[in-house]
Order: C-alpha cells, then sequence, then structure tokens
C-alpha cells in the first residue's frame, strides 16, 4: 500500500513497557506526547510483517512477498513494513510472486513530511526480545526465565557470563540486581577473572522528534533517573606471560517499542524502534610470568540524569549529577624482582541507547573502571576505580549529517598509592 503525502496517521500515546499483566499499565499522557505524522510521497507502508520472506543481513537484501504491494516498488521510494523494517530501495529484481530488493538505510525524513513523534518510555527487563553479541543474535526469549535473563558467551578465548535479575520497584520491573563475569583461560585453567555484581535502574526516556518540510526541526533525548551500585573485583595470575588486551563484543539486549498504549488500547508503532541495553566489558593486562599476580576489589555507586538536544544546526547537552560516590578500594599485586604487573578493568552497565530502525541515535551510560599495577625503582604498588556518566549521538537516521560526538558528563576516581611511589 503506497501512502500519498496527506495521509495523516494521528495516534496520542505514551509507552510504558509493561512487565506483567498489559491491563495494569495506566500510561499518563499530556498534550505534547504523541505520533502525529504526514508521510512522504515515497514512502510504501506494509501493515503486514509477513511480507518479509528472507533477508541477507551481510548484502541488506530484502525477498518480500509481491502480493503485498499495489505496484512494483521503484528506486529511491522506502518500504516501511509496520514495526520491522524501513529500508531504501537500490534495486528491484522480480522472480514470480516475490520481489528481491537490495536495500540502503533510510532515514526518517525519507518517510515523514511532516510530523511529530514524542514519547516517555520506562523500559523494563522483562521485554527483552533478544540478546546480540556484535551483530549476531545469541539469545531469545526462550533462552529467559520468569524470573531473570542468564546467559554463557565463548568469544575469542574469554568465557562471559551475564545474570540479570529484575526486582519490583514501585511497581515496575525497570530494576535489576546482576552479576557479570569474564574468565579468560590457559590451559584449561582460569588465570583472569573479573566480575561486575550489584544493582541497576533503568531510566526513564523522554524523546521528542519534530520534522517539517522533510527536515529535521529538533530532537531532545534525556535519562532520568540513571541509577547504579555496584562492586568490582578482580583477580590475575600469570598462566602465560606477556601482555592482554582483551575486549568483549558489545552485547545488547533489545526491548522493541511494538505497540503504543493509550487509554483507549494499544496502538501498533509503525517505526522499527527499540530501547537497548548494552554491556561491554574491556581490559588490558601486563603479566610477565607464572608467578605474577593482581587483585582488586572496589564499589561504587551513581545516580544522574542525561541528555542531548538537537536545535537546527547542533547538539547541546545536559545532565545533573545526583550522587557519585567510591565508598571502597583494596588493591594487590605481586611479581619476580624487576617484573611489573599492571591489570585494568572496566564496564558499562547499564547502556540504554535509542535505536531507530537498525541504527543507534543517543545513548547514556555508566562507566566503571578498576585497575591494580606495580612497579620498580623502587617498588610502587597502586590501584585505582573510576566512574563516569558518558553518552553519544549520532543523527544519521534524523535526515542529519553533522559529526557524532561523545560527552562525558561526570567523572570521579579514587586512586591509591603505596609510599614509594614517585
Amino acid at each position: 500500500m503506497k501512502y500519498l503525502a496527506k495521509a495523516f496517521v494521528i495516534f496520542s500515546f505514551i509507552f510504558i513497557a509493561s512487565c506483567g499483566d498489559k491491563k495494569d499499565v495506566e500510561p499518563s499522557l499530556s498534550d505534547d506526547l504523541g505520533y502525529d505524522v504526514e508521510y512522504t510521497d515515497e514512502t510504501i507502508l506494509i501493515e503486514d510483517a509477513s511480507a518479509i520472506l528472507a533477508l541477507d543481513t551481510v548484502s541488506q537484501t530484502y525477498t518480500f512477498d509481491a502480493t503485498k504491494f499495489q505496484e512494483e516498488p521503484a528506486n529511491g521510494e522506502v518500504i516501511l513494513v509496520a514495526g520491522e523494517a524501513m529500508r531504501k530501495v537500490s534495486s528491484v529484481q522480480k522472480s514470480g510472486d516475490k520481489y528481491i530488493i537490495q536495500t540502503q538505510d533510510a532515514a526518517l525524513t525519507d518517510v515523514i513530511k511532516n510530523g511529530t513523534i514524542a514519547w516517555e518510555i520506562t523500559p523494563e527487563w522483562e521485554n527483552v526480545a533478544s540478546v546480540r553479541m556484535g551483530s549476531r543474535k545469541v539469545a531469545s526469549p526462550e533462552g529467559f526465565t520468569a524470573n531473570g535473563i542468564e546467559f554463557s558467551i565463548s568469544s575469542g578465548g574469554i568465557d562471559h557470563k551475564v545474570r540479570i535479575e529484575p526486582t519490583l520497584t514501585d511497581g515496575k520491573i525497570s530494576s535489576c540486581n546482576f552479576k557479570m563475569q569474564m574468565v579468560k583461560k590457559v590451559g584449561g585453567s582460569a588465570t583472569v577473572a573479573f566480575t561486575a555484581e550489584g544493582t541497576a535502574k533503568l531510566p526513564k526516556q523522554k524523546t521528542k522528534i519534530t520534522i517539517k518540510d522533510g527536515k529535521l526541526e529538533t530532537f531532545n533525548a534525556n535519562n532520568e533517573g540513571i541509577s547504579s551500585d555496584i562492586t568490582l573485583s578482580l583477580g590475575a595470575a600469570g598462566g602465560k606471560s606477556g601482555e592482554h588486551s582483551l575486549k568483549m563484543p558489545g552485547v545488547a539486549l533489545s526491548i522493541p517499542i511494538r505497540f503504543i498504549p493509550t487509554p483507549s488500547g494499544p496502538i501498533p508503532m509503525p517505526i522499527p524502534m527499540s530501547i537497548d541495553i548494552g554491556i561491554q566489558f574491556v581490559s588490558q593486562l601486563t603479566i610477565p610470568d607464572i608467578q605474577s599476580s593482581a587483585t582488586a576489589e572496589s564499589k561504587l555507586s551513581l545516580t544522574a540524569d542525561a541528555g542531548f538536544e538537537y536545535k537546527g544546526t547542533t547538539v547541546e547537552t545536559s545532565a545533573k549529577i545526583g550522587k557519585d560516590e567510591i565508598t571502597d578500594g583494596t588493591f594487590d599485586s605481586a611479581a619476580n624482582l624487576g617484573q611489573p604487573i599492571d591489570v585494568q578493568f572496566g564496564i558499562a552497565f547499564p547502556r540504554v541507547g535509542l535505536n531507530i530502525a537498525g541504527q543507534e541515535v543517543a545513548y547514556v551510560h555508566t562507566g566503571f573502571t578498576t585497575g591494580s599495577s606495580l612497579y620498580w625503582g623502587p617498588l610502587c604498588k597502586s590501584g585505582y576505580v573510576k566512574l563516569l556518566v558518558e553518552g553519544g549521538y549520532a543523527l544519521k537516521v534524523l535526515g542529519q549529517t553533522i559529526a557524532e560526538e561523545k560527552k562525558v558528563f561526570a567523572e570521579s576516581q579514587k586512586v591509591a598509592k603505596s609510599e614509594n611511589c614517585q
């Protein structure tokens, strides 16, 4: 079905992801929240997701059921499969009752000529639909239990274990207890183990997008109520000498926005969007020999609000830090005479990102790092722990080509050194 420029689809909504009985959702609406758009002449809206028969994710070639179209798509038109895909047509091949269509990324301004989309979303753990590691899907809802999310992934000789247990806060499952571990093994034995455990609360995300005459006019994305209490610990013992740099591919737990609850009932969300909750481990180790070892443990607490606002040509940032505390830190290291050792470990969680049509628009995360080291001349043992709130944006999917940027909203660090350190 092809929608002409004067075809309006008007919804008024706020999306609050439900964790239990859908009848328990009680959205609170205000005048500036809703979905009120005029589609472009080039937009082809298909409401039936079964129209997509196959997808090659490498070449972004889609195979569609041709019977779902009123006429053959033309190059430059955008196919919007409600809630599933938004792709611009590069080329079309007809094969029986199928269209094999080579596609490219589409901007929201390719689909919407005029309109406003605004929401307040508090994502909840139980609505996680999938888990991705990099671009690879590694788990689906069938892998989750009613009591939590648990999965293990092995990559590059490193075992990763993630456990998230949702907890009820103010009637919603937007908080969780978590434990995440990263283990490197040599010869079947664990030589490095990094663990992060604690509690986290997902923030309320307030977003507003305004498009006028096919151009982005405003974009506001704010996250309110970012909160983490976390204990970091690491233990490293030499099992293989040398330097090691370990990086876990980004993990994202995807919470799709498929329906918009309203007082009169849920309404489908046509634009494919999701809130992605990210997890990222990074580490750097210098372990000279089998006699070397390092340990560290730290406790951190952080609350903050942070976001971005686009005003025609520039993006402004805003943040309010409620609390940033480093309440504990113990570090130790040992090595043979003259041998240095340096072990650093970091985790970004939760990383709350807004994804539109497969492209991340903006994100905010809380990051925590800790490290332990030993150097000679004279002997110096030291350790540190650092926390930060960081965010970034890339507005390509909103029709803007301004450079991607990131912003550190808050940063705090605690360092402990022996008396001989220079």
